[in-house]
């Protein structure tokens, strides 16, 4: 029977939907939900020109020997994951993609230093996320979280220097596979991390993370510049007199106590600081304005029984406890591991690096120690060792 031409136009038309249905439904299958960190509102921050990226260098130090190549592309994401107590709550953060670029493209997530004030962040003001800006810039796909507490999260509070990070920012990587997925960005299989002071740690409890619970994915490499790993206080642990930053030191007492509810926190911090500390760390306040509110004398901030009786007391046990839980000094790590430190570092001691690397290597991985003879603890300083970190992550192509 010949088929009328009224009919082949539509025999083409039902043949032309059934094709794109199941094309779209191959899409569809290809691009499941994540398991962990599904994406659930994103906004466009538009397009960083190259040119633009390249005159941020001379503000920050960059050397000129980096070269932004490509223009980045912006998006702000909030993203489902959980909070230390297993709580599902919303975090934030910032992809960036390269333009112009056809082939697949590598995963670059960069974990930044310590921020106390929320909005200080990537998904909020995209050049803040200088890790995952910069590694966009020259071909990779940036992922740069805000942090649990941070941006645009539900959470109240950062929780720094605790391991639940690391499953929260494995979370993002895991939303962030799938949105490329669905904006048809490929990607290939290739993850690295780079962490510069307290994103170091929480780099390396990605690994941490990953060893406990496999996902479908590994880190291929990792750059840790200037990190914090061994929270513990040895033998020879000793606070100096003067601070530089007296926010920074208390941060973490009030979090760990603010986490796990030791309720011990007026035996460390004194008064009449440890009656100021809800009001300072209410996320709207930044490290500068705190300062400027404490002390930087050790003695008058800490109480005399945490500078000198801290291993004694039992009153610290439930402290020291949560400290050793989330130290990360014998944690195992997937791929290769470059660390990078100053000897000159202020704030955070060399020796972490020292003594993490030599648990590393224990192992049998395979890692590099560099040691920087100049440089204190800011982002200017070290800024050369991300130029650094970029070229190392190249071997890994």
């Amino acid at each position: 029977m010949r088929i009328q031409h009224k009919d082949l136009h539509k025999s083409i038309l039902v043949i032309f939907l059934l094709l794109f249905g199941a094309c779209d439904d191959a899409v569809q299958e290809a691009c499941k939900d994540p398991e962990s960190g599904k994406i659930v509102n994103y906004t466009s921050k538009g397009v960083l020109p190259a040119d633009y990226i390249n005159s941020l260098k001379p503000s920050l130090g960059v050397p000129d020997s980096f070269s932004a190549q490509y223009d980045v592309k912006v998006y702000s994401v909030d993203y489902e994951t959980t909070d230390p107590n297993g709580n599902v709550v919303i975090a934030s953060g910032a992809v960036y993609y390269p333009q112009g670029l056809e082939e697949p493209l590598s995963l670059l997530s960069g974990q930044h230093g310590l921020t106390i004030k929320r909005s200080e962040v990537a998904s909020l003001i995209p050049v803040y996320g200088y890790l995952g800006l910069f590694g966009a810039s020259i071909g990779y796909v940036g992922i740069q979280p805000d942090y649990l507490g941070l941006g645009n999260s539900t959470f109240p509070y950062y929780p720094v220097y605790q391991k639940s990070n690391g499953k929260v920012l494995l979370d993002m990587v895991e939303g962030v596979q799938a949105f490329s997925c669905e904006n048809d960005i490929e990607l290939n299989e290739n993850l690295f991390v780079i962490g510069y002071s307290n994103g170091g740690y929480n780099s390396i409890a990605m690994h941490d993370e990953l060893s406990k619970n496999p996902r479908t994915f590994d880190i291929d490499a990792s750059v840790i510049i200037a990190g914090y790993f061994d929270l513990e206080r040895g033998d020879n642990f000793s606070i100096p007199q003067r601070l530089v930053r007296p926010s920074w030191a208390i941060y973490h007492p009030y979090v760990i106590n603010r986490t796990y509810n030791l309720n011990i926190i007026d035996k460390i911090i004194r008064e009449p600081y440890v009656n100021m500390l809800d009001d300072l760390f209410d996320g709207e306040k930044e490290a500068l304005v705190i300062d400027n509110s404490l002390t930087t004398y050790t003695h008058q901030l800490f109480t005399p029984e945490y500078l000198n009786e801290y291993s004694t007391l039992s009153i610290f046990d439930p402290y020291k406890n949560a400290i050793k839980e989330n130290s990360l000094l014998d944690t195992k790590l997937s791929g290769d591991l470059l660390l990078i430190h100053s000897m000159e570092d202020e704030i955070v001691p060399y020796s972490q690096s020292e003594n993490f690397y030599a648990s590393v290597i224990a192992t049998g991985t395979k890692a590099e120690l560099v040691l920087l003879e100049k440089g204190k603890h800011n982002i200017q300083d070290y800024v050369g060792a991300v130029v650094d970190a970029l070229d190392w992550l190249k071997n890994y192509e």
